[in-house]
């Protein structure tokens, strides 16, 4: 009986510790199992119950028939036919009889005596066992639930704390980046400045280099010139040497046709035709004032400049 007492109750079951608190599935089965465990004790409650039911419904069935025989044994006393008038055989069956009687009585006493308190017993013990396993599962239970909420609480803290945590390292994270964030703006402000300032003076420099290109162009240009206005003066100078050598030829060549033509009259000869050269046609005929300075075109060819002052032009034919 003691060894069932003490198997019925159940032992601190270890669980799994997790992240959240113990390991589900074990807290449900070992509930569980106290629970089967409870249901078991309860069971042998009521069989413990229903036993010291039957035994006392014996033990009423025992003193019912001993009032019984005690009855029976009374009329036979009180009948006409009593011990007084009986034959000793008689008397002696009736002594043995109430002998007999009075040792049933006794040992159905004892019996329901003993029965009685033996199931009262096991019935005691199970009604203990049965308390003391229902006080150890709510025990068991509290502690378990104690624990779980300790977890829940110690889970909020922990949750509280990591989300302080979080918090934290997001503003200091945000603080970070808006220094970065400001640094970052702080030196493209400054690469702006300075890639301006560097684009300012490469303009500068691009605008004194196009100015002095313009300058040296210019210069080439006047230096152009010169030489163009040289070349214009050796060219006027070159053609008034030839105009002057075509003027002394022609005079030459018409004296002599004169003196031909006199001399064939003289003769009675044909006056001889003088053949001069003529003109092709693609030659191309301009005239270049005397005097005037030859100014560039944007071809690049020098040409005379307008002056209505100028000195009379020649004309010049060139192939």
């Amino acid at each position: 009986m003691e060894d069932s007492a003490h198997a019925v109750v159940p032992l601190r079951p270890g669980f799994d510790i997790q992240v959240r608190g113990f390991h589900r599935r074990q807290v449900t089965e070992h509930i569980e199992l106290l629970e089967d465990q409870l249901r078991m004790v309860s069971i042998d409650r009521n069989e413990a119950v229903a036993l010291n039911s039957d035994l006392r419904r014996l033990c009423d069935d025992a003193r019912h028939d001993l009032a019984e025989a005690e009855l029976r044994l009374k009329r036979i006393e009180a009948s006409d036919t009593g011990l007084p008038h009986a034959s000793q055989r008689v008397q002696n069956m009736l002594s043995l009889a109430e002998e007999e009687v009075q040792t049933l009585r006794e040992q159905a006493q004892r019996q329901a005596q003993t029965m009685r308190g033996s199931a009262e017993y096991e019935a005691q013990q199970l009604i203990s066992a049965a308390e003391q396993a229902a006080e150890d599962m709510r025990s068991e239970c509290s502690r378990l639930v104690d624990e779980l909420d300790a977890r829940q609480r110690q889970i909020r803290r922990e949750h509280e704390q990591s989300l302080a945590e979080i918090r934290e390292r997001e503003r200091v994270m945000r603080h970070n980046i808006r220094d970065e964030y400001k640094a970052v703006v702080t030196a493209a402000k400054e690469e702006a400045d300075e890639l301006l300032s560097r684009t300012r003076w490469e303009c500068g420099q691009r605008d004194a280099e196009t100015e002095q290109l313009r300058l040296d162009v210019l210069q080439d240009l006047h230096t152009k010139q010169a030489r163009m206005e040289e070349l214009r003066t050796a060219v006027l100078s070159s053609l008034d040497s030839v105009g002057r050598l075509v003027g002394a030829t022609t005079n030459e060549i018409g004296a002599q046709e004169i003196d031909n033509v006199i001399d064939a009259e003289l003769v009675g000869e044909p006056a001889q035709h003088v053949w001069l050269p003529e003109p092709r046609g693609d030659t191309q005929s301009y005239l270049i004032p005397l005097g005037s300075p030859l100014m560039p075109t944007s071809s690049g060819d020098a040409e005379p400049a307008a002056d209505t002052d100028s000195e009379p032009t020649d004309a010049v034919q060139r192939n």
